[in-house]
């Protein structure tokens, strides 16, 4: 039995486009990470800390 080189079995599969409900969870995440971003950076500006 031989062992199989990853990078041919890659190169041999077939591309599956996204399912709607994955394309949904890509942008939720991405909305909650950006809302946290800017509501960090709001709290960082309105009480910074002082060391």
């Amino acid at each position: 039995m031989s062992n199989p080189n990853i990078a041919e079995e890659i190169r041999k599969a077939e591309v599956e486009p996204l399912l709607p409900i994955e394309k949904k969870l890509i942008a939720w995440s991405l909305g909650t990470g950006i809302v946290l971003l800017v509501i960090l950076g709001v709290i960082t500006r309105l009480y910074p800390v002082t060391i």
